[in-house]
């Protein structure tokens, strides 16, 4: 992971153990992260991860929250180069879930995604550019 010392990272689903290792390889790259999760464990995954590690609890399928994800990381760490969509639900269910099971998963797995990917967006531009990474799981074949 070249070129990414002193930048910033977001991480939707940092508090799991997934979540934690994508955390961890961009600080030992040299980058700050900013944990954002709807689970309390957050706060101890980033105390784990030191002192360029954060963590904002944030629901992804509430824009608010979001905005003051970015707005959270932005004064801790001074902007957003990277995003990293790593929050997931599932329909656990499957065929027998009902519609509002499936919406909340639609509504965190793609809406929140790309809710997050605008509300970083105007970050990355002052910044010159970044990147996103939304993760997906084998789950979508398998379940």
């Amino acid at each position: 992971m070249k070129g990414i010392q002193g930048k910033v990272a977001v991480i939707t689903g940092g508090a799991t153990l997934i979540g934690a290792a994508v955390a961890r390889a961009f600080i030992d790259a040299g980058a700050r992260v900013m944990l954002a999760d709807v689970a309390d464990s957050g706060a101890a995954v980033a105390d784990r991860l030191g002192p360029n590690a954060a963590f904002i609890k944030t629901d992804i399928t509430d824009d608010g929250q979001i905005a003051a994800c970015v707005a959270g990381t932005v004064q801790r760490f001074g902007g957003v180069d990277f995003l990293v969509n790593l929050a997931c639900s599932y329909v656990d269910d499957g065929i027998n879930s009902g519609r509002p099971d499936w919406l909340d998963s639609y509504n965190v797995n793609v809406v929140g995604g790309v809710m997050m990917a605008k509300a970083c967006r105007p970050e990355m531009v002052k910044r010159g550019g970044g990147a996103i990474v939304n993760f997906g799981s084998i789950s979508a074949r398998v379940a």
